[in-house]
């Protein structure tokens, strides 16, 4: 990918986007006092070019990389970015669990997509490059502040336990992380559907944001989250309508019909196929569970109620 005479996308000369790079977007602010990194580009010679645009925007020091979420492909550019120089790694605690149990393993997964895509060089550069683990976190909400603007960190777990959202009031500009992946499949391993859709709709009824850059893909008006809010709303209803079922749930049609959705890359499509299939396997068992269990308690109350007359 050429890079060399790519300007990033620049909101109010104070934030700058950046979603043409592998795997995920990333963004940057501009604070009085130097640069603030939102997730980090993977690719190593994304992220020296990255480090290089920002420096030439304006010569300040690179002080905190934020991580909003544990993805592989978000936290393992940041030892290029800071030049392995001291500064702050922000994530919330559930991330950093999952940084340091799977940050070795991720590495390899994100080698071998560098590979399949023709990037033999970056995949060895990224074999020599350290994994940074976050060195501050926090629960709920942290406030950054490093100069106008100010930086509001929030934990929001629906799509995975260590997701943040990262607002900056000043400009009506949130990053979402994987709360919003468009053009790419949303990853359903960890997710809590309902707290998820939850989410999506005060993006999309523009209670958050009045611009909403996404874990990937560009960056778009509150309205511009309908994609995957219809992919979840459509999903969650198969759910709640095949859990529990007496017959045995035939996945292929279902797993297919996700895959419709969204475009998949022809190197990337078992991977995407597998992912999708193991999540409706998680999901159909976890609502399955649910109805037995409201099952349970209703016959108690049932009973119950027969002992009092």
């Amino acid at each position: 990918m050429g890079l060399e005479e790519k300007l990033p996308l620049s909101l109010d000369a104070r934030i700058f986007v950046e979603d043409q790079l592998y795997f995920s977007t990333v963004g940057a602010v501009r604070t009085e006092r130097g640069w603030v990194c939102i997730d980090t580009p993977a690719d190593p010679l994304h992220a020296a070019w990255w480090r290089q645009t920002l420096k030439t925007i304006a010569p300040l020091p690179i002080l905190a990389v934020i991580y909003t979420d544990a993805g592989r492909d978000r936290v393992l550019g940041t030892a290029i970015l800071m030049e392995e120089r001291p500064g702050l790694v922000i994530a919330h605690h559930q991330a950093f669990d999952r940084i340091k149990s799977h940050g070795e393993i991720g590495r390899q997964q994100v080698m071998d997509a560098l590979i399949n895509v023709g990037q033999s060089e970056s995949a060895e550069l990224l074999n020599r490059t350290p994994l940074v683990l976050p060195n501050l976190t926090f629960s709920d909400r942290l406030i950054l502040n490093f100069g106008s603007p100010v930086l509001i960190l929030e934990h929001v777990d629906g799509a995975s336990p260590g997701q943040i959202w990262v607002r900056i009031p000043e400009h009506d500009v949130v990053f979402v992380g994987d709360t919003v992946t468009l053009n790419a499949h949303p990853n359903l391993s960890e997710a809590d559907l309902e707290r998820w859709l939850e989410q999506l709709r005060q993006l999309h009824a523009g209670r958050v944001a009045r611009r909403v850059i996404p874990g990937r893909g560009p960056l778009v008006e509150p309205k511009g989250v309908s994609p995957v809010l219809d992919y979840l709303k459509t999903l969650l209803k198969r759910v709640k309508t095949l859990a529990g079922g007496r017959r045995k749930v035939e996945l292929g049609p279902l797993v297919n019909e996700f895959m419709a959705y969204f475009p998949v890359p022809e190197h990337d499509r078992e991977r995407i196929q597998r992912r999708i299939r193991l999540s409706l396997e998680r999901l159909l068992e976890l609502y399955a569970e649910g109805k037995k269990m409201e099952a349970g308690k209703a016959a108690m109350a049932k009973a119950g109620s027969r002992k009092k007359t």
